[in-house]
This record gives C-alpha cells, sequence and structure tokens, in this order.
C-alpha cells in the first residue's frame, strides 16, 4: 500500500561517508556475525528501494547479514503479525508506520523499548521533527526510529472526471459524493473506492468532524455521518471495494482507470510512477464536509520486536538505514516514493516530487491524529467486518454497527 530519474546519481551516497557523519568501518568485531530478519510490505516501488540500502549496509557493516522478510501488502503484514509474534516468527526488526496499533503491540510486550539502544548507541532523534518522534513514545518509552513522514491525502485520476465532464475538483465531501455519482453515471465507472480497513474509514469518519478519540467516541453522530456517507454511494453504485474491480488496493485500482476517486497518501507517488505512470492525477489535502481541508500526520519507522536476539546489532543495522545520508537517499529516490523524516530533507524532497506540492508544510502542521481505541485490532477487524455486511449483504445500519462498538471496545 505504500507509496526515479535521481536514483542513479544518488546511489553513491547510501554507504559513503562523504557528507553524512558515517565512519568508513562498522563498530562491530567482524567476527561476531549476526543476520537480522527485517520485515516490511513490498511492492514495485518499494522493493527495489530496500535492495539497495541492504546491500549498502551489508557492505559497510560486515558483520550483519540481513535477511529481507517481504509481506505482500501492508495489510498483509498487518493481518500476518499477530500469529507471527504468537508464534515467535515474527522477524527481528518491522518497518510499519503508526497508524498500525503500535501502542497495542507495545503494552503486550511484542515490541522493545529503544531509549536504552538509542543512548549507547548515540542515535540523535533532534534532526527529526519533535511531533514525530513524540508519536512513536508511549510512555516514555521509544518504540520506532522514524524513517520517513506519512500523511493521508485525496487522490484524484483527472482523465476519469474528465471523461465525466467534471473540471474542478470537489471542495467539499458533498461534492465528492455528487462528483462520484455523476462518474459512475457518465462512465458507468465506480466514482469512489476505499480499501475497507480502519485507517481509511477513518479518514470519512474525520472527514464528517469526528473521531475515535481512543475509543470515547466511537458512537458520535459526526463518525455515524462519515460511515454513512460511504454506505450511500455504495448503495448508489458510485462506489466500489478494490476487490470488486480486481485490485488488490486502492491505488490499482485508480491506476487501472477503474475509480476516479480514492484517500490515499504520497505512497501513490512512487506506485502511480511505476505501475500508472500514463495515468494523469492530483495529491490533495481531504476535502471535510464543511469545505474545510485536512490530513492525518504520521510517519514511519524501523521497530524491534521482543523476538529479536541481538537488539544491539539490530540497532547498528538501524542507525545506518536511518542517517542523513539514508534520510537523503529517501528524499531523492522519487520512485520510493515516501517523504523523509529528516527535517532537513523534506523540502529537497518537495522540489524533486512536484505531486507533492499541495501538502504544504502548514497543512502537515496541522495535521490530525488517529486515536484508535485500545483494542485496535479487534476494534478494527470488527469496524471493517460490520462494514462490509452493510454494503455487501445489506445487514445492519451504521447506527447501530458504531454503538455496538461503543459497548464492547469503547471506554466511556
Amino acid at each position: 500500500m505504500l507509496s526515479a530519474t535521481a536514483l542513479a546519481s544518488v546511489a553513491v551516497a547510501v554507504g559513503s561517508a562523504s557528507g553524512s557523519g558515517r565512519p568508513q568501518a562498522s563498530s562491530r568485531p567482524q567476527a561476531s556475525q549476526v543476520t537480522i530478519t527485517l520485515g516490511y510490505a513490498g511492492g514495485t516501488n518499494i522493493d527495489p528501494y530496500y535492495d539497495h540500502v541492504i546491500a549498502a549496509a551489508e557492505k559497510h557493516l560486515p558483520g550483519i547479514t540481513v535477511k529481507q522478510v517481504v509481506y505482500a501488502t501492508y495489510d498483509d503484514q498487518l493481518d500476518e503479525m499477530p500469529a507471527q509474534v504468537a508464534a515467535g516468527t515474527i522477524p527481528d526488526i518491522i518497518v510499519w508506520d503508526n497508524s498500525a496499533p503500535v501502542d497495542q503491540y507495545a503494552r503486550e510486550g511484542a515490541l522493545l523499548d529503544m531509549n536504552s539502544l538509542v543512548a549507547s548507541q548515540h542515535v540523535d532523534l533532534s534532526v527529526d521533527p519533535a511531533a514525530l518522534v513524540h508519536a512513536w513514545t508511549i510512555n516514555g518509552d521509544l518504540y520506532g526510529i522514524p524513517l520517513y513522514l506519512q500523511d493521508s491525502a485525496y487522490v484524484y485520476n483527472l482523465g476519469m472526471l474528465k471523461a465525466a465532464g467534471i473540471t474542478t475538483l470537489p471542495r467539499s465531501m458533498q461534492q465528492v459524493a455528487a462528483d462520484a455519482l455523476t462518474v459512475y453515471q457518465k462512465t458507468g465507472k465506480a466514482g469512489l473506492t476505499i480499501l475497507d480497513n480502519l485507517f481509511h474509514l477513518t479518514q470519512y469518519v474525520l472527514a464528517f468532524g469526528g473521531g475515535w478519540n481512543y475509543g470515547a467516541t466511537i458512537d458520535s453522530k459526526a463518525n455515524i455521518a462519515g460511515i454513512q456517507f460511504l454506505v450511500d454511494l455504495f448503495s448508489e453504485k458510485a462506489a466500489v471495494l478494490p476487490d470488486q474491480v480486481g485490485a488488490s488496493w486502492d491505488g490499482v485500482a485508480v491506476g487501472d482507470n477503474d475509480a476516479a476517486m480514492s484517500d490515499g497518501g504520497p505512497w501513490y507517488i512512487g506506485f502511480m510512477s511505476s505501475s500508472a505512470p500514463a495515468v494523469d492525477y492530483v495529491l490533495r489535502p481531504i476535502p471535510t464536509s464543511t469545505g474545510r481541508q485536512f490530513v492525518v500526520t504520521y510517519g514511519g519507522s524501523y521497530t524491534i520486536t521482543a523476538h529479536s536476539p541481538d537488539p544491539t546489532a539490530d540497532m547498528e543495522l538501524i542507525k545506518y538505514l536511518t542517517d542523513a545520508a539514508a534520510e537523503r537517499y529517501v528524499a531523492t529516490d522519487t520512485a520510493f516514493g515516501f517523504v523523509p523524516a529528516m527535517s532537513r530533507y523534506i523540502d529537497l524532497y518537495r522540489s524533486m516530487t512536484p505531486k507533492f506540492d499541495g501538502i504544504t508544510d502548514a497543512v502537515l502542521a496541522k495535521g490530525l491524529t488517529l486515536d484508535y481505541p485500545p483494542a485496535t485490532v479487534q476494534f478494527g477487524n470488527a469496524l471493517t467486518a460490520g462494514f462490509e455486511s452493510i454494503i455487501l449483504d445489506h445487514q445492519g445500519t451504521v447506527t447501530s454497527l458504531l454503538r455496538t462498538l461503543q459497548h464492547k471496545y469503547g471506554t466511556k
């Protein structure tokens, strides 16, 4: 799910000490050999990035070998992780973002507090936005070293909108609905697609002024309005789930011209450039029911799992993969499609990635938070299942669904 002409020109920067502050050799004794498993969600724009940086890391850190554990999609990663934790087979390091249930995994003891490792290996987190580091800190414990900034956004397939006679982008969710219906009526294609999981459903809850508030407001009127908005579009056949058009996720549906609009984020940039380069699209902040716009601001990090046998070696690898040279590579590898976490390189990324122009620093600074209920995995699964039951089987109502979830997972 997660989102290159500069690739060759900056390849030498990764693994080079020039301007990066990197030592010329590993601090680990070369006789001490360790294999580290590193898990991440793959993709046509993701795999080349990790292949490159891992090869450079192994060359620079001769005592370390990295075994890549590649999940087919980010949803697959989140779906598989609970069973891997239970079986003790979860990778030593995982790459994920804090739209995931990090708090729940931390409370259940599946993740390692990284504070002491940061101190012992002199990792400087002040180079990253304080809010991003804070987002990975739970009750004083640190559970991630930032790799990239992330935000939600709205994606518009301009060719599909134009085919339906739509020449201006919607300024409110009401206009999104009207345009989605127009696309369906004029072209027979979906006006909107949504990947049915907690993160994507939450974008529409927020668009109507709602939010989960850590479980206190699950059944609020605003939340009901946000989910009902989607249900109405499905009932009018103006919206589809990606798998209803043979797509693995929403980006494929937009890239294949099967849907005109979707909530998304910068991960679209790398995916569209590699998989749908001919599609004309734009990325903008998400409209709301009041006409204002927003994004959710969060970020991706490297996390060490409690399963890992050698956290010190893990941290040595992570330090290399998040230093200045690595962060500059994130900024300039436009196929990768993510915003670097290191503050000094965010403007460089924007200058090299015009598709991100609409997501300004001011928009990111005012980004909303996800504030999931404590039993995040269970809540998300129940919300998704209930939503699917309504739109696919015509069973139940949004109000009854959210009231049930409030009773079971709420905190008020």
